[in-house]
């Protein structure tokens, strides 16, 4: 596969980061929203199945990857109409959106307030409302849920193969760390004085979580949607261990949507493993083919 595009745009008080794989069959475009703590190369082993028969966009986040020096605001709207912007600059017309995680709100946000730039709905492994409990405090809420994420942007490493060391124990990547799984690793550090440490802002990532946890606006955008979406969802959860994020009876909760559960995956490897990837890349090529 070709060397893909990095690219910039000029978003409000901000210069957003996205990633381009060349697409010279293409004939129609898929722009892609990563999670609370990732960057846009998580969807390179996506963009690696579709091999330029789909363009596929990824779009670093305010406070993340290539975009981690963008300001605030933050929020899933914030970023639903910064997605939005780097789709009326790419020029392509209406597109397939799709998103994992964090990025399945910013995903469905994005088509709620800009139908006329998306043509179609994604999800991986998102965009439910995520159960809170009664009477708790957010910041505590997504300290327990998010807690080893938020301790990473704190941490530093002396090199970067020892980040990429830290990534090998993680139990979602048991089976291996695969070049497309390390060049998304690596995409999260920067150098500072010396050593390496998250490009990832926590005040970013607390703000929007905080908005998954207690924004009903947020929390019920799928509820809203009248038009049927595609889910993707993983089997285990975040560790590689039950519960998974979406649970299997969601499903029926939500039948007008369709369901593809990729079996034995986690929340990571869903999007970044070979198999998860693959129905990754079936999905979007089935919804593009749709809307053509």
């Amino acid at each position: 596969m070709a060397t893909p595009e990095q690219i910039r745009v000029h978003v409000g008080n901000a210069e957003i980061g996205a990633i381009r794989w060349p697409c010279p069959h293409a004939a129609a475009t898929v722009v892609a929203v990563h999670g609370i703590t990732a960057n846009a190369w998580s969807w390179a082993a996506v963009a690696g199945q579709l091999d330029g028969v789909v363009c596929l966009v990824a779009v670093d986040l305010r406070g993340r990857g290539s975009s981690s020096d963008a300001p605030p605001p933050y929020g899933i709207r914030q970023h639903a109409d910064d997605v939005a912007s780097v789709i009326e600059q790419l020029g392509v017309g209406r597109v397939v959106i799709a998103g994992h995680s964090m990025g399945a709100y910013v995903a469905l946000m994005a088509a709620e307030r800009h139908p006329a730039l998306v043509a179609d709905v994604v999800l991986v492994d998102g965009g439910v409302a995520l159960p809170v409990p009664e009477g708790v405090d957010v910041q505590d809420v997504l300290d327990l849920t998010l807690g080893p994420a938020i301790a990473r942007l704190r941490q530093t490493w002396p090199t970067r193969m020892a980040y990429r060391a830290m990534w090998e124990q993680h139990p979602a990547f048991a089976g291996g760390i695969t070049p497309d799984i390390e060049r998304y690793v690596l995409a999260d550090l920067v150098e500072v004085d010396g050593t390496f440490r998250s490009s990832v802002s926590e005040e970013a990532v607390r703000f929007d979580g905080a908005e998954l946890l207690a924004d009903d606006e947020i929390r019920s955008v799928l509820d809203r949607r009248q038009e049927p979406v595609r889910i993707v969802r993983a089997e285990l959860g975040v560790f590689a261990a039950p519960p998974p994020l979406i649970p299997v009876e969601y499903e029926t909760r939500y039948p007008r949507h369709a369901w593809r559960t990729v079996a034995g995956s986690n929340h990571y490897d869903v999007l970044l493993g070979e198999s998860g990837a693959s129905t990754v890349a079936d999905v979007l090529s089935a919804a593009v083919t749709a809307r053509s």
